[in-house]
């Protein structure tokens, strides 16, 4: 039943062998209305919705049956079906939808935007699991605006509560997702509206944000639990208006602690409500959220929304590594990056605050500018440095992975008490519902670094999926020193098992050579020493009162100058130290010349994607040109001009008379 009720592959190969039954074609042509057939497909279309029927009183076993079915079907038909590209016009989407997707230039749907947008607009709950990058956010925003335009055109909208919640992990793929739904609705004639609440705001800014109410509510599931609890969402009211629930990055969501909130919400779910849960990777936290909120889910399985090499690792990303020491990755960074041996722009990943603030005023002294992405930040200020990174106003950003796996790793290796205040420090010093791995889309990032190696292999999965996005190429590089062999052994463990035996899935980095780094290592060795903790500790102190400030601005400006992403500077200079001049450039003659043909390809490379430096505002000066800025009371003279110009032509006269006097 799951074959024939769930995937067109299958209806199209069953309308093949019609096509292709001599026996049954003559009968057709012998036919002059060809009613029976028509009655005989309506018969399969009846015994299929009393199957399913059936299937749905049967609860949890008819799901994984239907995964089960979609795990192992559409063989060639499949693979056919997979190749043809199809457009949004063919998914029967709202017209007003039609038009905002031509006016962005989106015209074909990804893998799993062909496979989920048509369940979701039958009113299946879909499970889907697709790689990071593959067009997960439009696979379910389209579909819920297109029901939602057609509630409001035929005046069946219920205004009692939001009509649709679209829960999160994080802060910032919360306001992610909800500029991906104002940017739809933009071109919309029908007055949908869409906001976006978060545990950082005031009950009264909730309560002024909910008012209306509006139609779709981006929030974490933490944030709507207590507007339940403190009355500002009364749970009746959800009842009576929620006909549609996304469960974005489902996989995260347990993983944040949001078990608790996720099941203070159920009571309230009126049983009508369509549930969809979007994941990039299976585990036990997307069964049990299954069975807490979904009923008899359609599963959409790796083998229908794309290749198992390009869910794991997209093809169109090179993977390389590098052995060094621990303490030589400075050393190694600093090559890769003054030798211009990697595309811009790059993402650096490292597991610790202090290490981020360390390497960022190693690279200064270098004069690399670069700035820091990490849970310490105002939340102003961590979307303000993402949307600074993608509109490329700096090159180079350090993200520190979350690190609350480790503490409460630890946590657990204690008693209950003592994991329970670990947690309530985490929670003080740490955004709770901060996540810069998964979900965050970094825009045109050409290659992800990792300085320390993730705890595990779906860490590196998800960081290097940070690159390669919409089918563009990317690059990824390890440091892996002699401590992280065997997390790098289990990581390329996994990828051979998917690869299919492919033993060279991440391969040596062959552009940078041992001279280009030995030439490097006294001027590194000697800037690394004076970095130190002291240093780091100022330089975090000075980072979050800056980004304080910003923030503050941040929230009055940016409302209403969105476009002013250069107002403020993410990546200006830590240190009060003076950087020597002699730092900022390599002398020619410790330049390997292997490394400067590398740098030079690159650079070529470069040249031909089309990859230029920001457009950066004009100073104003003499003529427009790029002259420096002046101060107007200190070249202001109570001179006229016609004056100036005369006295500076008798100056001017006077010394040439003194010249000739001097030379005679």
């Amino acid at each position: 039943m799951a074959k024939q009720r769930s995937s067109r592959k299958h209806r199209k190969a069953a309308e093949q062998e019609v096509e292709n039954d001599d026996e049954v074609t003559v009968a057709a042509e012998k036919e002059e209305d060809g009613e029976p057939a028509a009655a005989s497909h309506d018969d399969e279309e009846a015994d299929g919705a009393v199957e399913e029927d059936v299937e749905r009183e049967e609860g949890a076993g008819g799901g994984e049956e239907e995964a089960t079915d979609a795990a192992t079907g559409g063989g060639e038909e499949g693979k056919e079906e997979e190749e043809r590209e199809v457009r949004f016009d063919e998914l029967g989407l709202d017209e007003q939808l039609k038009r905002a997707l031509r006016k962005k230039g989106l015209d074909k749907a990804t893998p799993i935007q062909r496979e989920a947008i048509p369940l979701i607009l039958e009113g299946k709950d879909v499970v889907a699991k697709a790689k990071t990058g593959s067009g997960k956010t439009f696979a379910y925003l389209l579909p819920m605006l297109h029901e939602l335009l057609k509630l409001s055109s035929e005046g069946r909208i219920r205004k009692s509560a939001p009509n649709a919640f679209i829960l999160v992990p994080t802060r910032e793929l919360c306001q992610q997702v909800h500029n991906e739904a104002a940017s739809l609705l933009e071109f919309c004639t029908s007055k949908l509206r869409v906001v976006q609440v978060n545990a950082s705001m005031s009950d009264k800014d909730i309560k002024v944000a909910l008012s209306g109410p509006p139609n779709i509510l981006v929030t974490t599931p933490a944030c709507v639990a207590a507007c339940i609890s403190k009355g500002i969402i009364r749970g009746s009211s959800i009842k009576e208006s929620l006909s549609m629930m996304i469960l974005d990055e489902a996989d995260l969501l347990l993983s944040y602690r949001c078990e608790d909130d996720l099941k203070a919400l159920v009571p309230h779910i009126p049983r009508s409500c369509q549930s969809i849960l979007m994941s990039a990777t299976s585990s036990a936290d997307i069964e049990k959220l299954t069975k807490l909120l979904l009923h008899n889910p359609f599963i959409l399985t790796l083998t229908e929304v794309g290749h198992a090499k390009e869910d794991v690792v997209p093809k169109n990303v090179q993977q390389f590594w590098i052995p060094c020491d621990a303490k030589d990755k400075m050393l190694y960074i600093l090559a890769l990056l003054k030798l211009e041996l990697i595309q811009k722009k790059v993402l650096i990943f490292v597991n610790s605050i202090d290490s981020a603030f360390k390497l960022r005023l190693f690279l200064e002294k270098f004069g690399i500018r670069s700035s820091v992405l990490n849970a310490e930040l105002p939340q102003n200020s961590r979307l303000h440095i993402i949307q600074a990174f993608n509109a490329r106003l700096f090159d180079y950003l350090i993200a520190t992975d979350d690190n609350k796996s480790k503490v409460e790793m630890q946590a657990n290796k204690g008693n209950k008490k003592d994991s329970k205040v670990s947690r309530k420090q985490l929670q003080q010093t740490l955004d709770a519902e901060f996540g810069v791995v998964r979900g965050i889309d970094f825009k045109n990032v050409f290659t992800v670094v990792n300085y320390d190696m993730p705890p595990d292999p779906a860490g590196y999965v998800h960081r290097v999926g940070r690159t390669g996005r919409a089918n563009k190429t990317g690059a990824s590089i390890s440091l892996v020193s002699p401590e992280e062999n065997d997390i790098f052994e289990d990581i390329e463990n996994m990828l051979k098992d998917v690869e299919k035996g492919d033993t060279r899935c991440i391969s040596p980095f062959p552009l940078l050579t041992k001279n280009a780094v030995e030439s490097l290592r006294y001027r590194a060795q000697d800037v690394a020493r004076s970095v130190t903790t002291r240093d780091i500790k100022e330089a975090r102190r000075q980072d979050i009162k800056n980004e304080i400030l910003n923030s503050e601005k941040l929230k009055a400006h940016f409302e209403e100058n969105p476009r002013d992403l250069d107002l403020l500077k993410h990546d200006k200079l830590l240190s009060n130290k003076e950087i020597p001049a002699h730092l900022r450039d390599v002398p020619e003659y410790l330049i390997d010349p292997t490394t400067k043909e590398a740098s030079n390809a690159v650079k070529l490379s470069r040249a031909a994607m089309g990859i230029d430096k920001p457009r950066r505002r004009k100073r104003m000066g003499f003529k427009g040109g790029s002259g420096k800025t002046s101060d107007p009371l200190k070249t202001f003279s109570a001179e006229g001009k016609s004056r100036r110009r005369g006295r500076n032509e008798r100056d001017g006269e006077q010394d040439r008379r003194k010249r000739k006097k001097v030379e005679g």
